[in-house]
């Protein structure tokens, strides 16, 4: 555990404050339908975006699509050591423009806008188990951005996470946005925050589906704010989801919520629906009343 909380405290050191970042999920239809709790949970091919280490926990081969509001869009495949992905993320986004250079009476003047922010990421992920019960993983990204279908330019960052199992309960950290990319607009700098969450879980046994269960009961929390347009959110989650009928049926609900006390709180609710030759449907709904519009995923994955 020494290994989890060192690299937990690394991940959290601050740097400078930015103009922008997007909030952490969006993200994988479990992961959504448990309100984001998922980083120790993670063991499908999203665990590429919510812990890179848990494609270490999961199916022998796991290949999803999933797509959701906003043209949310996630295409993925994993094995137990290495991983692909490509998705795409939409968020409405507060910004600054500077309008006049800083100095020692007021310190510079600026204009708050909010406009879409969007990034394409190709991912590569690569995982490593340090001792048998500890794993940690890695994704190298390609990150394109674009304000308000404005380009911004394309460059490169990295992600890392890692997962400590003891009897049945499984511990993460991960952290996101690790180089803090910047991309140049008219009038500043746009820069996606250092993001890093931990989180623990209970997951019993597993069942023949390539995932955890029959149940499993995790709880989530940021270690860094993120800017939003209604201010800086730093935000928990906690959910479960459960397997009926051996394994061909799947539930889960969730609940997340900013410990900032900024109103951001929602409830998410999804099920799965196993098909033969390991073909499973999802679908999920979040919806509360910082939400302008229920968001939603739906998607198909392979599992075996």
């Amino acid at each position: 555990m020494r290994i989890i909380a060192s690299f937990a405290l690394f991940l959290s050191v601050p740097l400078t404050a930015s103009a922008q970042a997007q909030t952490f999920g969006g993200v994988g239809t479990r992961a959504e339908g448990m309100g984001g709790a998922f980083v120790a949970v993670a063991d499908d091919a999203s665990a590429v975006y919510w812990n890179p280490a848990g494609i270490a926990m999961g199916a022998t081969f796991d290949v999803q699509f999933s797509t959701g509001r906003e043209s949310t869009l996630f295409v993925g495949a994993a094995l137990p050591v290495l991983g692909a992905s490509y998705y795409r993320i939409r968020q409405a986004a507060g910004f600054t423009t500077v309008s006049a250079p800083p100095d020692r009476q007021n310190g510079g003047s600026g204009e708050v806008h909010v406009g879409t922010f969007t990034t394409s990421n190709f991912g590569a992920t690569v995982v490593q188990s340090i001792v048998p019960a500890v794993v940690i993983g890695t994704t190298v990204r390609g990150v394109s951005a674009e304000i308000d279908g404005a380009g911004l330019g394309t460059t490169v960052d990295f992600d890392a996470g890692a997962i400590a199992s003891a009897w049945n309960m499984r511990f993460g950290v991960t952290g996101r946005n690790l180089l803090e990319p910047e991309f140049e607009m008219d009038g500043g700098t746009v820069r996606m925050e250092r993001q890093v969450r931990v989180g623990a879980a209970l997951v019993p046994r597993s069942l023949p589906t390539g995932v955890h269960g029959p149940f499993s009961l995790a709880l989530d929390a940021d270690l860094t704010r993120t800017p939003s347009p209604g201010g800086d959110v730093r935000r928990a989650a906690a959910g479960g989801e459960y397997w009926l009928l051996k394994g061909l049926v799947g539930v889960r609900g969730g609940i997340r919520w900013s410990t900032l006390g900024a109103s951001d709180t929602a409830f998410s609710g999804g099920f799965t629906v196993r098909l033969p030759r390991s073909v499973h449907v999802d679908g999920q709904l979040t919806n509360g009343d910082a939400l302008e519009q229920a968001e939603w995923n739906v998607g198909a994955r392979i599992t075996f």
